[in-house]
């Protein structure tokens, strides 16, 4: 048994190859999901690799009306319906009337005739439905999917049916593949999904897949799966760009590592992300800067407040940007597209700005973990030292530095903090944590200049300092009013 392309984009992936040939495949789903789309896709992609393909509809519909509706797609040719390399044809309701005998006659004399290696019946429920009785149905597609075992080729099968209405159905056991897709409403927006629930004879990637159908055809997604492998670790160091958070970091990031900054609005969260990127730029390493907030031309403007031209690095291909609306995001596509550009230009740093900005696209807080967990250890599989950020809502008080439990997943955690120091708003940092390195454990000031991020001196003489209000200690102040020594 072969493996063939199933001729849609990414569903190889997730079938581990494509279809087996010869088997019989059920794309099963709701109406509007893309059913036709997909089984036509297939076909018009096969007929371009030199495979010769039959589409069979059981809807009577007429021959001009089949080609009209896949013509407005781009992989539509019409040379191959010229060429003969596929033909369409319809049953009609007297021969689906007629029963099982008849129709697989039908569907024989054609096969015998052209002798196609892809064929396509759509949908195979209708020719079922003539039938009488329940038991009359399952007799009928009994008969012509046992059949069908000795065509000796892929068969592609279509059929409406929810998730619950699939498990009811003899297609279910009597076909080699069933494929599920359906489109969910999500509050104000829809989402696309695609099942694999069963293939026989080959392993596949299990789960809920996301998938797009447009002027294209369908598109599918796989779903971000976590890493298993990774290389060494690796001991040598690169720069954060910010000379006084290197020297707290004992020389500055392991590489490959994964670095968090959580902290209140106005800390600068965005622009220690910057001039990471801009370091690592400056030095040939291409970064790409993945925003949730801010558009290229808004980041490209605010960085030349620091004399830093990203646009000249853009240019060439050293900074790359991604902005995606969190209203547009859409999980598995994106981490799609984020690992093409990894590829494509040679990423060396990531800087992911706004990650709590994922909660509108994956509200469930075990997904969105999960999720970026994921994506992360995928960056750092590739060698990329990624910085992430993180906005924490309260500006005094008792933080969280993110919405999820993320510390398991990262290397080093700062947090900044505005910080009220006897009437005056200044800033703080302070690193949490830091794996297979020593670091500083003092609070120290940081101020914002037209150079960018200058630490300053550790901020003693305080307590309270990262709840955002700093106080000298009682003792002290009770010793200034009566007087005394320390202790």
């Amino acid at each position: 048994m072969k493996s063939v392309p199933t001729g849609i984009k990414g569903l190889d992936i997730v079938l581990n190859g494509g279809f087996n040939h010869p088997s019989t495949v059920l794309v099963a789903g709701t109406a509007g999901a893309g059913k036709t789309t997909l089984v036509m896709q297939s076909l018009f992609n096969a007929a371009k690799e030199g495979e010769t393909c039959i589409f069979i509809s059981a809807i009577s519909e007429p021959v001009a009306m089949m080609e009209s509706f896949v013509s407005n797609y781009s992989f539509f040719d019409y040379s191959l319906l010229e060429k003969k390399k596929i033909r369409l044809f319809n049953v009609e309701e007297e021969l689906i009337k007629a029963g099982a005998p008849a129709v697989i006659q039908f569907i024989e004399e054609k096969i015998q005739m052209y002798k196609p290696s892809r064929l396509v019946i759509d949908p195979v429920t209708v020719l079922a439905e003539s039938r009488e009785n329940e038991y009359e149905q399952r007799l009928f597609l009994f008969e012509l999917l046992t059949r069908m075992k000795s065509w000796n080729l892929l068969i592609l099968l279509t059929g409406e049916f929810t998730m619950e209405s699939l498990k009811e159905s003899p297609l279910g056991y009597l076909v080699d593949c069933v494929l599920h897709i359906s489109e969910v409403m999500l509050e104000d927006r829809s989402e696309r999904y695609l099942n694999v629930i069963k293939m026989r004879g080959r392993s596949y990637i299990s789960g809920r897949h996301t998938y797009k159908l447009s002027s294209d055809g369908i598109e599918v997604f796989p779903r971000l799966l976590p890493e298993t492998e990774f290389k060494a670790a690796p001991t040598l160091r690169v720069s954060t760009g910010v000379e006084g958070l290197d020297k707290m970091l004992n020389g500055g990031l392991l590489k490959d590592d994964i670095i968090l900054l959580s902290g209140s609005p106005g800390t600068g969260k965005t622009i220690f992300g910057l001039s990471f990127i801009y370091e690592g730029a400056s030095k040939g390493e291409p970064g790409l800067i993945i925003s949730l907030e801010e558009w290229p031309d808004k980041l490209k403007r605010n960085t030349k407040v620091f004399g830093w031209d990203f646009e000249q690095l853009e240019k060439k291909n050293l900074i790359n940007f991604l902005y995606i609306p969190p209203a547009l995001f859409h999980a598995n596509e994106y981490a799609v597209l984020i690992k093409d550009i990894l590829k494509k230009h040679n990423i060396k740093r990531v800087f992911f700005d706004g990650i709590e900005d994922l909660e509108t696209a994956l509200p469930d807080v075990v997904k969105r973990r999960d999720y970026i967990h994921s994506l992360v250890d995928y960056f750092a599989s590739q060698g990329i030292t990624t910085l992430l950020t993180s906005e924490i809502p309260e500006l005094f008080g008792t933080v969280r530095l993110t919405q999820e439990t993320l510390s398991g997943c990262v290397d080093t955690v700062v947090l900044l903090r505005q910080v009220e120091v006897e009437g005056q708003m200044r800033k703080a940092l302070s690193i949490l944590k830091s794996r297979g390195s020593d670091h500083d454990k003092e609070i120290r000031e940081f101020v914002i200049t037209d150079k960018g991020i200058e630490v300053r001196v550790a901020i003693k003489g305080y307590e309270n300092v990262l709840a955002g209000m700093a106080r000298r200690p009682p003792s002290d102040v009770f010793r200034e009013m009566f007087g005394g020594k320390k202790s």
